[in-house]
């Protein structure tokens, strides 16, 4: 059986290995039904605009969020999470458009992702307490999102960002996927073969 209809989201920290599993699925699939991919990647449209404009300022140099060197003063991080949250809409809207044309979307991260990229980078987990917070915990959990994790020092062979961060970003995900994800799959000590086959069955497809 192929798993038919919406979308299968693989989400994880920095170096869990979810890309590396979609371009298996996403092969796998294709010989077998009508199949598209997509990426999120962290702040969207304008707002990655913002933040490369703000890293030029002394005010915001920093690593708390390692991809574009910045750091948010605390004062801000309220307003920047409403940025962030706007930001990401027309993504999330997109991928429901495409589960109208297509019978698969394979997702690389998704809104649980997204949560823990606006709280680790801003360092701001009142996020989870307020309505854009709430609102998108909802989604997350719609999405059914297989969590694919592993241990930091795993973590920190694969990736290309501070261990500080991956820290930081592991730990948030530990406490949400408990609530969020009904599929946990540890790729830190399983061969590829063995993750993809369990991301297969988490999916209701059958093992190739």
């Amino acid at each position: 059986m192929v798993p038919v209809g919406g979308l299968v989201v693989l989400s994880g920290a920095d170096g869990s290995g979810k890309t590396t599993v979609l371009r298996m699925l996403s092969s796998y699939l294709s010989w077998r039904t009508s199949v598209s991919t997509s990426w999120l990647r962290g702040s969207h449209l304008y707002v990655s605009l913002l933040y490369r404009l703000l890293s030029r300022f002394a005010v915001f140099k920093g690593l708390d969020n390692p991809y574009y060197k910045t750091r948010t003063p605390p004062p801000l991080r309220g307003v920047f999470s409403i940025l962030e949250f706007t930001g990401v809409l027309p993504f999330l809207l997109s991928r429901r458009l495409l589960s109208l044309f297509y019978r698969v979307v394979l997702c690389d991260r998704g809104v649980l992702d997204f949560i823990v990229w606006v709280v680790a980078t801003l360092r701001y987990p009142e996020f989870l307490g307020t309505i854009c917070g709430r609102f998108l915990l909802r989604l997350a959990v719609g999405e059914k999102p297989i969590y694919l994790y592993a241990d930091l020092e795993t973590l920190a062979r694969r990736a290309d960002v501070p261990r500080s961060f991956l820290a930081r970003e592991l730990a948030v995900y530990n406490v949400l996927a408990k609530y969020v994800s009904n599929c946990r799959i540890d790729t830190g000590s399983k061969g590829q073969g063995e993750v993809f086959r369990g991301v297969l069955a988490c999916t209701g497809g059958a093992s190739p």
